[in-house]
């Protein structure tokens, strides 16, 4: 761009050359011809040479190329400087304008021209990145304060609610005299629900200060085993195990926790069996749990693994949930370097699939 700008200015210059050499033809040369014509046109400086043809100095290969542009170096004392001479031949005279390119104000416009336009430029897009960058931060700070308002709802919500049914329950106790074992049963289920929500809150809190220190080589195929023991009789479970190795670096606990979460969603939301598929491919140990539940909209399939997001936004009260199971899990995979992605037509089940990639 410099470049053409530069080169778009050495023709504007040999224009202006051309018709000083032309209105010289047509006037005498005086010195206020030469400082009308210097001002006019802002060629500075201004140099016109008037030669006749006929001077014994002009060799004869200089009388054939005579007419025209030409460039010479010459010394100042500002140091090498070129200079741009344009012949005029007209009448038998040869008329010689010429300038030095580099003292030309044009060429000085140009450059600060060129400096403001990248200066501006430069600007605009400053102006523009803080922009988005403002406008990134601004959307992180109202998402985080709509993540905030969603939880102290839920919460309030989740929490007040074992918390009254219990209250209530003893109250009935107390004005009895009654306790039977349906009454501690019930209490007992609220009891180990609030656990549940304040294990996954303390699990959020902890999950950024979790490394791969401690971690050790586990058997997957183990871990699945002993899920099946666990699950099996609450809900049908078809093992596909292929004859491999399931190694890999990590803490069983984290594991456990992880998958039994997406076994216990299939119960929750209606699932009468999963099939539990595990198997190899390439650079990576696959996972797949499949099962026959509700299945989860399209529409909220993006959304899935964020914190406090439930599906069921209206919080059914037959389905209990805190939409922290998922958000858990996804920490717990991606920090054994995997990944998992849930795929559902809302219509026929859930299908998670995890790939636990070989560390190098």
């Amino acid at each position: 761009m410099i470049f053409f700008l530069i080169s778009s200015f050495n023709m504007h210059l040999k224009d202006k050359l051309v018709i000083i050499a032309t209105e010289i033809s047509n006037e005498k040369l005086n010195k206020n011809t030469l400082l009308k014509l210097q001002h006019k046109y802002k060629v500075y400086p201004l140099f016109i040479r008037i030669i006749d043809k006929k001077n014994p100095f002009i060799t004869q290969k200089n009388k054939k190329n005579i007419e025209g542009f030409i460039t010479k170096k010459i010394d100042m004392s500002t140091g090498k400087e070129t200079l741009l001479i344009y012949n005029y031949v007209k009448n038998g005279k040869i008329i010689q304008v010429s300038t030095v390119i580099s003292g030309n104000d044009d060429k000085i416009q140009i450059v600060k021209t060129i400096s403001l336009a990248v200066s501006l430029f430069i600007y605009l897009i400053v102006l523009l990145i803080g922009y988005k960058f403002i406008d990134k931060v601004a959307n992180n700070i109202d998402a985080s304060f709509r993540r905030l308002k969603i939880f102290n709802s839920n919460v309030s919500h989740e929490l007040k609610t074992p918390l009254t049914i219990m209250k209530g329950e003893i109250e009935v106790a107390l004005m009895s005299n009654e306790c039977n074992e349906d009454l501690l049963k019930s209490l007992l289920n609220e009891i180990n629900y609030i656990n549940e929500i304040t294990d996954k809150l303390l699990f959020l809190t902890k999950k950024d200060s979790l490394n791969k220190q401690n971690f050790e080589e586990i058997d997957l195929e183990d871990i699945i085993l002993e899920l099946f023991e666990k699950y099996s009789k609450k809900i049908s479970i078809n093992l596909d195990i292929e004859d491999e190795e399931y190694t890999l670096k990590g803490d069983k606990t984290l594991l456990m926790i992880a998958i039994s979460n997406l076994i216990e969603n299939s119960i929750k939301y209606g699932a009468s069996k999963i099939d539990i598929i595990l198997k190899k491919e390439k650079n990576k140990i696959v996972l797949i749990l499949k099962d026959n539940g509700i299945g989860i909209p399209k529409e909220k399939l993006p959304f899935i693994f964020d914190e406090f997001y439930r599906v069921d936004e209206s919080r059914n009260k037959k389905v209990k949930g805190f939409g922290l199971g998922l958000s858990i899990v996804k920490s717990i995979i991606t920090l054994h370097n995997g990944k998992i992605k849930l795929n559902s037509d809302g219509n026929s089940g859930v299908e998670a699939i995890i790939e636990f990639f070989y560390q190098k």
